[in-house]
């Protein structure tokens, strides 16, 4: 099955003229499934034969398919296994559709997603200085289109810029309306009531810290599984600022951050865990360092049959030293 989807897909691609896509324009119907076989390799674990994906993304996107240009900024990041990252590309990729360059078919709707995605994501090739150079002025000037253009997440990330004046003078005030009128829009943009706690925590551009909605917007953050929000508010509970100090419920909330990917939950965690662990006089130091450890098993992304089995060689040797005192 693997092997007659991958042949379809490179038979379904040809290689293209370098006359302008409206003069070699081919069926739609073609070209989505094209895109639609390409992207089933791609996601597929199991798929081994995925060389031609970049091309067959390449020909889809030049012939206007939205979707496609999007996954092919993807591969060009170095998103999908197997295939090399080629930043430049995707930065030539993205200012062409953001500047409409690079002309989108399709429905209006999916078109117009691309094109704000796509700007988006240059803004962030010019913070980072990938695939081109850096420039922090074009990145506000860039995410300030995204913003305009309705693009939550770009919404929110100028709101960042705001915050700590990103090729922009710093202004979080504004930051603050902006992601106040995001949060009535759409509530789930990563790191929304992150950006929104800080501003109160720090008190940046207000006339004093406000710990107490800190800690109301971190908790907004938990309940969207915000990963950086959480890891604020687990130190919140770590140290009982604006609220009653609870080391076990900071330790729950670290946690999970980290299995959300933030690495900074996963250190915070194992710092947390290997104090409570030998909390007893007389601990012995391999034992705390063993049930630390066991913590970032925990707190790992993997089934839960995956992370007993890494973990029992070090709770054995936890019961071995145990035993032996």
């Amino acid at each position: 099955m693997k092997t007659l989807l991958s042949c379809a897909a490179l038979l379904l691609w040809h290689p293209v003229s370098t006359a302008p896509a409206q003069e070699v324009e081919e069926p739609l119907s073609q070209i989505e499934t094209a895109y639609t076989m390409t992207a089933y390799l791609l996601n597929d674990p199991n798929s081994e034969t995925i060389e031609t994906a970049t091309a067959t993304l390449e020909h889809c996107a030049i012939q206007g398919h939205p979707l496609a240009a999007v996954l092919l900024l993807d591969v060009y990041e170095g998103k999908r296994r197997g295939l090399p990252a080629q930043p430049e590309k995707a930065a030539a990729l993205a200012h062409d559709i953001a500047t409409g360059k690079q002309k989108l078919r399709d429905s209006h709707r999916e078109s117009v997603a691309a094109k704000q995605e796509s700007m988006y994501r240059y803004a962030l090739y010019c913070e980072k200085g990938t695939g081109r150079a850096k420039s922090l002025p074009d990145a506000y000037e860039w995410m300030l289109k995204a913003s305009n253009s309705g693009y939550g997440k770009a919404r929110v990330e100028l709101a960042r810029y705001l915050i700590n004046g990103k090729g922009c003078k710093k202004n979080p005030r504004t930051a603050l309306r902006l992601l106040k009128a995001q949060a009535g829009i759409d509530a789930t943009v990563p790191n929304l009531f992150f950006y929104m706690g800080h501003i109160y925590l720090s008190g940046a551009g207000l006339p004093k810290k406000r710990a107490d909605l800190a800690f109301r917007y971190f908790s907004y953050g938990d309940k969207m599984n915000d990963a950086n929000a959480i890891n604020n508010l687990a130190t919140m509970y770590e140290h009982g600022l604006a609220t009653e100090k609870n080391e076990l419920e900071a330790l729950r909330l670290y946690k999970k951050a980290a299995q959300l990917g933030n690495k900074a939950a996963s250190a915070n965690m194992q710092r947390l865990g290997y104090v409570q662990a030998g909390h007893e006089n007389g601990t012995p130091d391999g034992v705390r360092i063993d049930r630390a450890v066991m913590q970032v098993i925990e707190a790992l992304p993997l089934p839960q049959h995956l992370r007993s089995k890494m973990a029992a060689p070090v709770r054995r040797h936890e019961k071995q030293q145990l035993e032996s005192l």
